[in-house]
């Protein structure tokens, strides 16, 4: 596999469930089976991959008990267990959720330290993956994040309608991008649509690394000064502006309205299986998410972020997920070997059959249909792997700093002509200063 560019920072957070813990008088009676609560939002990658991979750990492990359970509303109903001084053992929840429930438990110390995890997996998982800005999410050297499964993220399309001898090139940089987008209008389709504002993230944090490069990107998810006030800032908020603006007509006409409604995101993502739209950003799981009203002569296709000028760098960026374990879990122990179990050969292999990649070595070699597409983009010698994570802050001092409204909003904004890019340009200088002045001590 390619080798993902990742921030040499150690204070990050990403821009993307189960948990467990141990006491003295866990499984002290020799009948009764230890317990490891495991609690994961319900969606995206289903139920049955945690079932099977539940039931072979069992197996081998016949005093262990894994109870799973499965929350649309995961964030509430942790909350009001924690509140009540009930925890799971392990959670499967990732950075980056509009609750901010994981980067919330992280910033108050509630999240347990599971370096011996990261040292017992040691030679299985990919070292990329290992030591990075998301596992060591405070930069002090200690693991506190797993990520169990990663996907590569870019503009998903359909291949039977762009690409070679298609109806549509498959654009390489953005005056290519924009050439389509008139192409299309005038054939009354639109560009451009996208499930709902905060799946830019991996847009944003990718042209960041893109356009500036490694030092600008690093500094940039640290709130450096001059990050969005520079050239280089104000090219990635102009772009992003282009392509979603009212007064452009490449984005879907209902794509705000569908974004901001119950379960809209999906009609979203319909309009480019129906072709109403060309692109979107996503990840692989959009194949699970949309099968059945995927009709059998639709193929998914990924298309890394086009470069800025001929023959210019492309980047696709790499989105994980992340499964941790409470401090205050009562099986601890246990919960780490489940953990470690996802990473053995016979729980990446469950996972794979369920289209979950977890990152250990070789499992590329292994990967068939679409994860053998979509992944092998990383091969392309002009596209540049990238995965990065905003730095954590002082939410406390400053409770009313919304990060994501912050960051995404304004493309719904920009996208319905109440805003505009130099307002998003100059709302996020601001952002950044008091996100500098606030860092978690």
């Amino acid at each position: 596999m390619k080798k993902l560019l990742i921030t040499g920072l150690s204070l990050m957070m990403v821009l993307t469930v189960a948990a467990c813990g141990s006491s003295d008088d866990s499984g002290d009676t020799k009948d009764e089976k230890r317990i490891v609560k495991f609690d994961s939002f319900s969606g995206g990658q289903g139920e049955e991959v945690f079932t099977e991979l539940a039931e072979a750990f069992e197996k081998e492990n016949p005093d262990i008990d894994i109870q799973l359970r499965f929350e649309k509303e995961l964030d509430s109903v942790l909350n009001k267990e924690n509140a009540k001084g009930q925890y799971s053992d392990i959670v499967y929840y990732n950075l980056g959720q509009p609750s901010a429930y994981t980067e919330t438990q992280l910033n108050t110390g509630e999240v347990m330290d599971i370096s011996d995890v990261f040292d017992n997996i040691e030679g299985r998982i990919d070292p990329q993956f290992a030591s990075n800005s998301i596992t060591e999410y405070f930069g002090d050297g200690k693991k506190y994040l797993a990520p169990i499964m990663y996907t590569p993220a870019g503009f998903y399309y359909n291949t039977e309608l762009i690409g070679e001898g298609k109806k549509y090139e498959l654009p390489e940089t953005w005056d290519d991008m924009w050439a389509l987008g008139e192409q299309a209008k005038a054939d009354g389709i639109s560009l451009f649509t996208y499930p709902v504002k905060g799946y830019f993230d991996t847009t944003i944090s990718g042209m960041l690394d893109q356009v500036g490069g490694q030092e600008y990107f690093t500094e940039a998810l640290k709130y450096g000064e001059g990050t969005w006030d520079s050239d280089t800032g104000k090219q990635v908020l102009d772009t992003i502006a282009k392509l979603v603006s009212k007064d452009n007509g490449y984005l879907f006409a209902d794509t705000v309205a569908n974004a901001n409604a119950k379960d809209g995101f999906k009609i979203n993502q319909q309009a480019v299986i129906d072709g109403d739209a060309l692109f979107m950003p996503n990840g692989s799981w959009i194949v699970g998410e949309m099968e059945s009203t995927t009709p059998e002569d639709f193929h998914w296709g990924l298309m890394a972020l086009p470069a800025f000028e001929e023959g210019g760098e492309r980047v696709a960026t790499s989105f994980t997920e992340q499964a941790w374990i409470p401090k205050q879990a009562e099986n601890a122990d246990d919960a780490k070997k489940f953990l470690e179990f996802i990473y053995s050969e016979e729980g990446a292999e469950i996972m794979l059959k369920y289209d979950c990649v977890v990152p250990v070595e070789g499992i590329t070699e292994k990967l068939e249909g679409y994860n053998k597409e979509f992944y092998s983009i990383y091969d392309d010698e002009n596209v540049k792997a990238s995965m990065g994570a905003f730095a954590p802050y002082d939410a406390a001092a400053i409770p009313d700093v919304d990060f994501k409204a912050s960051l995404f909003g304004p493309i719904d904004e920009i996208a319905t002509g109440t805003s505009t890019a130099e307002a998003w340009q100059t709302s996020l200088v601001d952002l950044w200063k008091t996100l500098r002045e606030h860092p978690v001590e």
